[in-house]
């Protein structure tokens, strides 16, 4: 059951168990760069005394094999052997020792103790259970909900909230009452009699000078810490793949993997989606700029959607909570046809080193830097002038985005919720809350550390895609949520991150110019056309929503039936309407693949 529950679909290049009377072990491990091919798994070291599990990629192996001695070149050290030497020299100290994105477990026999790992971004998942003091740990709630003695109950409020909009993304609860996930950027050490201790190792500094002029060194050293960042994820002897959308993030990531590649020709596969006008432009001309023979677009969603769903659910053990996981699923089984290990992701660039830095503006004004704000203002020769004065007189701090709340307001009518749920849950003051997105904060760092960084529903998408390409012997990798270049973008000063009048993204798009198509890489904004989208979706058909009655009691017990028969009619008569707007859709939408999900769960 633990095999099949941790590779249900694709057969791992090597596994094995470690068994003792008090604690079994059991790794499996694809193979997919030159430094994980450990020859027996779980690594075992008798003399030491302990036992390793390893799945991820060190970036730092030179420093750290240096560091204790060992030489880094060697091609039989690999990355779990590297891990198994540093415990034996820094202990709990360890996890401040690596970089690069992993989940470990390491039994210390001798000690009697058992320590659990994740990388700061939680990149590679990793759940656990205590219960009868017992701790029952898995890199996927699947392969934990298949363990024997293990006992899991559904979680009400998980369901509550998942019904709603995905409020459920959380960086520690799950759909189970007794089972956890270990946070990002945290340790859990289990001594013996003794209940496991949390602990986060990994902490942000919030340490950027402030600056009134800008200074080319700033982008030298970013362009630096993104080449290095992009250049130690591509340790791999099969073909690479990358994402690419046609967007400033993806097009990085194209670009530079052609540029640091010999033959990128043969060595680089690009996928896409093309659901919007502008996305095949802009996705081939990146690919065409940087030789890349070999483009497959999507544009429409394919395959059978019970079908992705039943997968999905056997691979991540409880509903997805980001889309991306199963949406993407055309992309995996492309790289499994062409033997393509490794694929190449520019998600998190919005979040952190690709953000607009809006807030910039109040953050000029509150440390009194007119002639930097006057820079970033748009307008001509009378109307900036005017526009500072204006900033300077009445500035503004509003409660929540305005755009946000007019749109959360509208969509709440469709919340299908009881009364009581709600307010057992607190589910309508989390939901307004979040409309709030960047309004609360006056600095660019304060919103990306208290807000992106702090909430981290990122690490939702990160390791429900992770799990999911998994399930086809790939690895997923995000560069530009590496932690030395999102480290060096928030020590970096704010006025580099805007540009003359209000230039999103400048940091960034100085850094790639001249390896990244200036069409690209100074588009002017986001949008790829999605108002034809938008259109087409107005145009499509609502699907048929489910019965009340048909649904399991459990789902029917958090609903109002006068509110689900109300979305049931503005569902069926309401479709082809033309004053039904894209938002209304979208809210029906979400209501009837939640319920979907839940069922099939």
């Amino acid at each position: 059951m633990i095999k099949q529950s941790l590779a249900p679909y694709h057969q791992p290049d090597n596994d094995g168990f470690y068994t003792e009377p008090n604690f079994w072990l059991y790794e499996q491990r694809h193979h997919h760069g030159y430094f994980d091919h450990d020859p027996h798994l779980p690594l075992y070291c008798e003399q030491k005394g302990v036992v390793v599990a390893f799945w991820g990629r060190l970036d730092n192996r030179e420093q750290l094999a240096a560091t204790l001695g060992l030489n880094h070149k060697d091609e039989q050290l690999t990355d779990a052997q590297l891990v198994l030497e540093a415990w034996s020299h820094f202990l709990q100290q360890l996890p401040e020792q690596l970089l690069g994105d992993f989940a470990i477990a390491i039994v210390d026999k001798t000690r009697q103790q058992l320590f659990l790992v994740r990388d700061p971004l939680g990149v590679k998942p990793l759940y656990y259970s205590w219960q009868q003091d017992k701790l029952f740990f898995a890199s996927s709630a699947a392969a934990l909900k298949a363990m024997d003695g293990i006992v899991l109950s559904k979680s009400t409020e998980w369901m509550a909230r998942y019904l709603w909009l995905g409020l459920s993304k959380d960086p520690i609860k799950t759909a189970y009452n007794e089972m956890r996930k270990l946070p990002p950027a945290h340790c859990l050490l289990l001594a013996h009699n003794a209940e496991p201790q949390l602990r986060r190792w990994h902490f942000w500094r919030d340490d950027a000078p402030i600056a009134n002029q800008r200074d080319e060194r700033w982008v030298n050293d970013y362009r630096a810490v993104l080449e290095e960042s992009i250049r130690c994820r591509m340790h791999s002897p099969y073909p690479l793949g990358t994402e690419n959308s046609g967007g400033i993030d993806s097009a990085t990531l194209t670009a530079y993997l052609a540029k640091f590649l010999d033959n990128p020709v043969e060595q680089l596969h690009s996928f896409g989606f093309a659901m919007c006008e502008q996305e095949p432009e802009y996705i081939l001309e990146t690919s065409q700029a940087c030789g890349i023979a070999h483009n497959y677009l999507v544009s429409a969603q394919l395959g059978n959607q019970t079908e992705r769903m039943e997968r999905t659910l056997k691979v991540l053990g409880y509903p997805e909570e980001h889309g991306n996981a199963s949406f993407h699923l055309p992309f995996y089984q492309q790289c499994q046809q062409r033997n393509i290990k490794v694929l190449f992701s520019g998600f998190g660039g919005d979040e952190v080193v690709t953000n607009p830095a809006n807030l910039a503006r109040y953050e000029f004004l509150d440390n009194h830097q007119y002639g930097a704000l006057f820079n970033i203002l748009s307008g001509n020769a009378i109307t900036r002038p005017l526009r500072l004065v204006k900033a300077i007189l009445k500035p503004q701090n509003p409660a929540y985005r305005p755009t946000f709340l007019t749109a959360w307001r509208q969509r709440w009518p469709y919340c299908l919720l009881k009364k009581e749920v709600i307010e057992a849950y607190n589910i309508q003051h989390d939901y307004m809350e979040s409309a709030r997105y960047d309004a609360p904060f006056r600095r660019v760092n304060d919103f990306i550390l208290q807000h992106h960084l702090h909430e981290l529903h990122v690490t939702t998408r990160l390791d429900n895609c992770t799990l999911m390409a998994n399930s086809f012997g790939i690895d997923y990798r995000w560069p530009l949520w590496d932690v030395r270049l999102v480290q060096q973008y928030l020590s970096t000063p704010t006025i580099e991150k805007i540009g003359p009048k209000g230039i999103g993204r400048y940091l960034h798009r100085r850094a790639i110019t001249g390896t990244v198509p200036h069409k690209v890489a100074w588009k002017p904004s986001k949008d790829m056309g999605y108002g034809a989208q938008h259109v087409k979706r107005q145009q499509a058909a609502i699907a048929k929503p489910p019965v009340l009655m048909d649904l399991p009691p459990n789902i029917q017990d958090l609903l109002d039936p006068f509110k689900f028969a109300q979305w049931q009619h503005w569902s069926t008569q309401n479709a082809s309407e033309a004053n039904v707007t894209v938002l209304d859709r979208v809210s029906i939408e979400k209501n009837s693949q939640a319920l979907t999900w839940l069922t099939k769960w």
